[in-house]
């Protein structure tokens, strides 16, 4: 038996392993990522990348090199109802932030736009960067066992050479499972998992079709076709189309009639349906690729066991509505990532990193449910729109009933539109995206004299991000600029100050001097480095004040905020003065990192 040492086995080099390895490189913590696949993703799955997303890319040096290679915004401006892509249209919507009344919301909340970037594209940058920054990587290598050695405290895994047959053991002081919806490690943890089955099949097929005529005016990510006038085979009773590269490449997913659990068709049939559902004959279509899946409505009710995590799709799998899957499993990493690298530098206590399931449990659980919602929303539009009524003549009639001049189809008008409007919290849901709070001993919350805010209305958390320095609070943007910065520099946010792997203190005018005497013998006693920024005219200018109706604090006071940019306490001077700063903060840091 071969044998080989390591700090972290992260097992899967999909978005949640390849992003782990990235982001544990930042702290100076390599390992092994083994992989049962012989490279990265062949097919352009798990494409919509959210803000908060392209916040951690941000954070570890990724955004430009990222975006370079991701489709804008401005090309996934539209979510439409149709027919055919060519054929008539039921309904256009805004999508991506493209909302001219969302669009602000967005600009001022976060320093980064969403973009569409394909998991193949995606991949290969994260695997690219852990490894050139010391992590081994190995394809076709597959878990199998793994348990903990008492007298040592390491990790002891069996994988297999899937060429050669060979099983080596890899010790370890941690093994993360990121090795997606049929996840053997964390089978082989026994996670407790809530699973709803009987989800639905559906096909999807990958192809080159070159429509940029038909995209002049309706540049959107996502079509969804419907193609009323012929009988529909078993596999497709409607079928949701989106782009991969503007507008040569596409991926159409079929969702098959009730009851449907297999594809019987052959190529030629399938190519001959896409050519339909493109609804343009001369239309030459290439097929690069056809893969089934099934929709799933499960997640985990407990992500680790010892000294072994599980993150990403190994323990949330759900439908694509939303857009939520490697957006989830990239913040999953990001979250599990500082605390990994601060009890391997000896920072803090193994005791912090059970703040790993008590902080992203809650947030995978919460998006299982919104987006499997989200597909009761679409089951509600598709059952309006008699998708799955078998009579060709009675499902037209259902769709001529929207554009009769009478009360029935005024009334289905009224319905669609009701529902139409109601799948903004999937084209816009900002608020789903943005408002994951954590709560957990690695934030301090205990000084806060009123609960966190919240939404008057529930609905409104999922369409609109609320910002807030509470404690368990991401972050908020501000736009500053230096203070000796010449018309020629570039604005900063204050998402760049903080991150980088560090804790940071956002004080005000005044407090500079007293806060980082405070981070000092924080350094000094627990060798923890804590930077110190006073915004409103020390350190950075709040130019247009975003930040003075953001913080929550006064000007002496402070905001604490972790390596992952969450806020992890503040400090109001005039009502709290009654302790002194430094002792104050020794034992926040102190619980927060488990000492």
């Amino acid at each position: 038996m071969i044998y080989i040492e390591t700090d972290i086995l992260i097992v899967g080099a999909g978005p949640a392993g390849a992003s782990l390895a990235c982001f544990l490189t930042q702290y100076g913590v390599t390992g092994l990522i083994i992989s049962k696949t012989s490279s990265t993703a062949r097919t352009p799955r798990a494409h919509y990348t959210s803000n908060a997303t392209f916040e951690c890319l941000r954070d570890a040096g990724l955004e430009r090199e990222c975006r370079s290679v991701s489709t804008p915004r401005e090309l996934i401006k539209f979510y439409r109802f149709c027919h055919t892509i060519a054929g008539k249209e039921l309904s256009r919507s805004y999508y991506a932030g493209n909302d001219p009344n969302r669009e602000g919301e967005y600009k001022r909340t976060t320093p980064c736009e969403q973009a569409d970037l394909p998991q193949s594209t995606l991949e290969p940058i994260l695997l690219r960067l852990a490894t050139q920054n010391g992590f081994k990587l190995r394809w076709d290598y597959e878990f199998l066992t793994c348990r903990e050695d008492i007298e040592t405290g390491k990790v002891h895994s069996t994988i297999k050479d899937i060429l050669s047959g060979e099983k080596l053991t890899v010790i370890s002081n941690y093994v993360c499972g990121a090795d997606g919806a049929k996840s053997v490690v964390a089978r082989e943890l026994q996670l407790p998992f809530h699973d709803t089955p009987g989800g639905g099949f559906a096909l999807n097929v990958w192809f080159e079709a070159d429509l940029s005529h038909l995209m002049a005016h309706s540049p959107g990510l996502i079509h969804m076709l419907i193609k009323p006038d012929k009988p529909q085979p078993d596999y497709c009773a409607i079928a949701i189309t989106r782009q991969v590269k503007p507008f040569s490449e596409w991926v159409i997913s079929m969702l098959a009639k009730p009851g449907i659990t297999e594809v019987t068709a052959s190529q030629d049939e399938i190519i001959e349906h896409v050519k339909d559902l493109i609804g343009d004959a001369s239309i030459e279509v290439k097929v690069k690729g056809v893969s089934t899946w099934s929709i799933k409505d499960c997640y985990a009710e407990q992500y680790t066991r010892g000294k072994v995590f599980c993150l990403g799709d190994a323990v949330h799998r759900h439908p694509p509505f939303n857009g939520l899957g490697s957006n989830t499993c990239i913040q999953d990493a990001y979250n599990l990532a500082w605390k990994i690298g601060y009890v391997q530098k000896g920072l803090a206590s193994p005791s912090l990193l059970e703040s790993f399931n008590a902080e992203r449990q809650p947030v995978g659980r919460a998006v299982v449910r919104r987006t499997n919602k989200t597909g009761g929303i679409h089951a509600q539009l598709f059952s309006l729109m008699g998708v799955f009524e078998p009579d060709l003549i009675k499902k037209r009639m259902i769709l001529d009933r929207l554009e009769e001049d009478t009360e029935e189809g005024a009334e289905a008008r009224a319905a669609f539109q009701r529902i139409i409007e109601d799948l903004d919290s999937e084209r816009h849901g900002f608020g789903v995206e943005m408002n994951q709070t954590y709560k957990s001993q690695a934030i301090w919350a205990d000084d806060e004299p009123n609960p966190p805010p919240c939404f008057p209305n529930p609905e409104d958390a999922d369409l609109h991000y609320l910002e807030s320095t509470y404690p368990g609070f991401r972050l908020p943007h501000a736009w500053l600029r230096a203070s000796q910065a010449t018309p020629n520099d570039p604005m900063i946010s204050t998402h760049d100050l903080a991150g980088k792997g560090h804790f940071t203190i956002f004080t005000g005018i005044g407090g500079k001097v007293k806060w980082v005497q405070v981070a000092d013998r924080v350094r000094k006693d627990l060798s923890v480095e804590i930077l110190v920024y006073s915004i409103g005219g020390e350190d950075y200018r709040d130019i247009f004040y975003d930040w003075s109706r953001k913080k929550g604090t006064n000007e002496k006071g402070a905001i604490l905020v972790r390596p992952d940019r969450f806020v992890a306490w503040r400090y109001n001077e005039d009502k709290q003065a009654s302790e002194d700063c430094g002792d104050k903060l020794i034992k926040v840091i102190s619980r927060i990192l488990g000492r």
